[in-house]
């Protein structure tokens, strides 16, 4: 870990790192979204190339897809590593009381928060503990962390 880091491990991530970390997650969500659609629509040229045309979707549809993609993401990056990808990058770990990794009930929550209300992450300006709304009401908190197995099983995370 660089020496100019080390003051910061443990500490409350503020708002910008974690809107970037989110953004980073987001253009994971949407790769992987775009990437399902390339991939159905060759499957459809692959089984009748003649009258192949791209398939339509649905707004409804697409941010169903987008949201329901999104909360497993989020939630299963925070439950089983405590991280999703964007924290990865930007040296951020999810935490529930006591520093420990979030059960699944409280990462499912806090993803569906999340997803449905991301306006909330805007409280961590004005909040003293940076704590987003998601935060305060599911006891979490974001920290820096740029331990590599601060998030893995058997880690005191």
């Amino acid at each position: 870990m660089p020496e100019e880091a080390r003051s910061w491990q443990g500490r409350p991530a503020g708002l910008v790192s974690r809107t970037l970390a989110c953004a980073l997650d987001l253009a994971v969500v949407l790769t992987v979204l775009a990437g399902g659609y390339l991939v159905t629509s060759g499957l459809i040229f692959v089984v009748d190339p003649v009258r192949f045309r791209f398939p339509s979707v649905s707004r409804q549809a697409l941010v169903g897809a987008a949201a329901a993609l999104l909360v497993g993401y989020l939630a299963g990056s925070w439950r089983l590593a405590g991280r999703t990808y964007g924290d990865h990058v930007l040296g951020l770990r999810v935490a529930g009381s006591g520093g420990r990794r979030l059960g699944w009930a409280r990462a499912l929550g806090r993803a569906a928060l999340c997803t449905v209300f991301p306006a909330g992450l805007l409280w961590v300006a004005v909040s003293p503990a940076r704590r987003s709304v998601q935060d305060v009401l599911l006891r979490t908190t974001v920290v820096y962390d740029w331990s590599p197995h601060s998030g893995a099983p058997g880690s005191r995370s």
